[in-house]
């Protein structure tokens, strides 16, 4: 779906790099105002980078492909499928020398010492935006990284995964939020147009006195 589609979006992006691996667009237009501008999913990612890190570090994916199609399961015919990532390879080894170390991909794995810990592996980066607006970024590495993931369809399917996971949590906030909303006009008698206008904090205080009365 191309974010044009709606006025306000939510984009999930995976990163290697400066490289895209993979994003997943969804409508923000159909939760309230304050939800899209209150989301906190940082108890989502440690579990998402975890399951993004297994991923990029298969040792094997069954990448073959037809013509107009994609095709994950094993094929022996030679004449009509073939595997992408090494195809890909096969072809940029035909070129000159000085251009085809550019063209091939393999990131390099890097090694950082922090305190008493040791990182290891190729950078890879998730974030989470609404409009192009950075909601949460994080920087993971991912050791022995597999190149061929760049064309896996387990990335997309992870993804997409995790997208749902992200969307599940901001439909609850939006139940909550609206509960919310339902006291704040039926107990301080407020407008919709009065609680949208209200900053985080003062949400929060008059929310506060509600459930303490």
């Amino acid at each position: 779906m191309n974010d044009k589609d709606y006025n306000n979006t939510f984009k999930f992006v995976l990163r290697q790099g400066n490289l895209l691996l993979c994003e997943k667009i969804f409508d923000a237009d159909k939760f309230n105002p304050f939800t899209r501008y209150s989301i906190d999913i940082r108890d989502i990612l440690p579990r998402a980078i975890t399951k993004l890190q297994k991923i990029l570090s298969k040792k094997k994916y069954d990448i073959l492909f037809e013509v107009g199609r994609i095709d994950t399961s094993i094929k022996n015919s030679a004449n009509h499928y073939y595997d992408l990532y090494h195809h890909t390879q096969n072809i940029i080894d035909s070129y000159p020398q000085q251009i085809k170390n550019n063209l091939r991909y393999n990131p390099q794995t890097i090694i950082q010492q922090i305190d008493d810990k040791t990182i290891k592996g190729v950078e890879c980066k998730i974030g989470f935006y609404i409009n192009e607006n950075p909601i949460v970024e994080r920087v993971f590495y991912v050791d022995g990284y597999n190149p061929v993931s760049r064309w896996s369809v387990d990335v997309v399917n992870s993804v997409v995964e995790i997208t749902d996971v992200i969307s599940d949590k901001i439909k609850e906030s939006d139940i909550k939020n609206m509960w919310d909303d339902y006291d704040l006009i039926n107990i301080r008698g407020l407008s919709i147009n009065q609680i949208r206008e209200l900053s985080f904090s003062k949400r929060c205080e008059m929310l506060r006195r509600i459930k303490k009365a």
